[in-house]
């Protein structure tokens, strides 16, 4: 068995540097856990026709369900059976929780298969997970394609968010199946199967986008959801409702006040930035890290596409709030920062300028997250000022990107934009 000690500073594109191209043999990953909590594993994987794949995480493997007399470990919607996939890929994301400690992940092949992405992350909010795929089918009949495994969690809802095309003799479908059960499409008869299906008329329409829900209020258990693709679909966002996981109600004696959502008029901190909307959070990160005027207006562009672009790789959450808020990562949000303040209470100080900055980068964050203004950074996922020393992480790596403003000293500085 091979073993691939992981570590955040040796990735190789989207997996571990020592992970091997070919997984021929069971291959182990070991990584540490520092906070416990709910966890999001993604793997993307290749098999063949006569290749399979299955993991265990911590020990624990995962057979079909509902369970049959002859345990299945290979042909289940968690694993990648070759027979079923054709060469094709399938991304598997578990979700789970973990404790403080060291875990692991054994990828156990039949043959040789091919681990294009294995990452890893917390996942804050833990009844309300939003997964931000903006995936594209590889083209091809019916197959598996993305599967969300639970484990050991309930599940109350799923609202998933899909495009389909006709394509002149042929259209584009995805499949939803929850527990070996498929929903149905009540909209076709001769496709019921097929929860989103494109139809002749799109030749003259275009794309379809529809966005479904789907209610389950499935007990703490392990439960699958797949989705299965059809030629080329698009499959954009997939939400899940896992109601309250802690099953100590609070008390009916404290008086818990409602939650207030921000906006661009009164945008005073709830106290949770879960509560704000992206455009109302990206543009907290804009004033609180480019509030001062003299910054121009093509730096907080560039600040924005940093974030979005951070919210559309693996590598981090999948939501604007849990990117910005990651500890030290946006100095403004830091507690204990000068710009602290003006990032729970953007128009604090009542001034004018203040108001004009704060409505100038609300209506940038807009543009950004909305793609109105492109990205100039070149996809740069990193940022630094020459105000402070080099950081580590920049150092010997190329810019995508170069701003120079004069500060308020009348000297230039420079920003620079990185991807890393």
């Amino acid at each position: 068995m091979v073993v691939v000690e992981l570590s955040f500073s040796r990735y190789n594109d989207r997996v571990p540097q020592d992970f091997p191209k070919k997984v021929t043999i069971e291959t182990q990953v070991k990584f540490e856990i520092s906070t416990s909590g709910l966890y999001a594993i993604k793997i993307t994987a290749q098999c063949m026709r006569k290749d399979d794949l299955r993991v265990e995480i911590d020990n624990q493997f995962f057979r079909e369900i509902p369970p049959e007399k002859n345990i299945q470990k290979y042909d289940v919607p968690p694993a990648w059976n070759g027979t079923k996939l054709k060469g094709k890929s399938q991304i598997n994301i578990f979700l789970l929780n973990f404790e403080v400690g060291e875990h692991s992940v054994n990828f156990i092949p039949m043959d040789s298969v091919q681990v294009d992405e294995f990452y890893f992350w917390q996942v804050l909010d833990q009844t309300k997970i939003e997964l931000n795929l903006e995936l594209k089918a590889e083209n091809g009949n019916g197959r598996p394609w993305v599967t969300v495994a639970l484990i050991n969690l309930p599940l109350k809802s799923i609202i998933a968010e899909a495009s389909v095309t006709w394509h002149l003799f042929d259209g584009d479908d995805v499949k939803l199946i929850v527990d070996n059960e498929i929903e149905k499409n009540a909209a076709s008869l001769l496709w019921k199967d097929w929860f989103w299906h494109a139809t002749p008329k799109q030749i003259f329409s275009g794309s379809k986008r529809e966005q479904k829900t789907v209610a389950n209020d499935l007990n703490k258990n392990t439960h699958y959801i797949e989705f299965w693709a059809d030629q080329t679909p698009t499959l954009h966002k997939v939400i899940l409702n896992l109601g309250e996981l802690d099953s100590e109600k609070p008390s009916e004696d404290i008086d818990q006040p409602p939650s207030r959502i921000p906006t661009v008029d009164d945008p005073k901190w709830s106290g949770n930035f879960e509560d704000d909307t992206d455009q109302i959070v990206m543009a907290r990160a804009l004033f609180g890290e480019a509030r001062n005027t003299l910054v121009p207006n093509e730096a907080r562009i560039a600040i924005g596409w940093v974030i979005k672009n951070r919210v559309a790789s693996n590598s981090w959450p999948s939501s604007y709030w849990e990117v910005i808020t990651i500890p030290k990562h946006f100095s403004a949000f830091n507690s204990g920062d000068s710009n602290r303040p003006f990032v729970e209470d953007p128009l604090r100080t009542g001034n004018e300028i203040d108001q004009q900055a704060w409505i100038n980068s609300y209506e940038i964050a807009g543009k950004v997250i909305s793609g109105e203004l492109t990205d100039p950074t070149g996809g740069a996922n990193h940022y630094y000022d020459d105000s402070a020393s080099t950081p580590g992480w920049a150092e010997n790596q190329p810019p995508t990107l170069i701003i120079s403003y004069v500060n308020k000293y009348g000297r230039e500085a420079k920003i620079f934009f990185l991807r890393l």
